[in-house]
């Protein structure tokens, strides 16, 4: 299986799990940024990571209406 048939069946996958239509006019774009995701998993494989690194990007949930910081 090539990566934009796995591609493909991952979305599918996920959208059915999620119970999350996907339109035929949004399909090429959601698949696009996969393949981008996919790209960059890739890229970040052969980095050799230690405990004390961590991701750049820290997730704080926000009540609903509280706006962006």
């Amino acid at each position: 299986m090539d990566t934009q048939e796995a591609l493909a069946r991952l979305l599918d996958a996920n959208a059915a799990v999620l119970n999350l239509p996907i339109s035929e006019t949004q399909r090429p774009g959601v698949l696009s940024y996969l393949a981008l995701a996919e790209s960059m998993h890739r890229l970040l494989l052969p980095v050799q990571l230690g405990p004390a690194d961590e991701s750049a990007v820290v997730f704080v949930p926000q009540p609903p209406g509280a706006g962006h910081e």
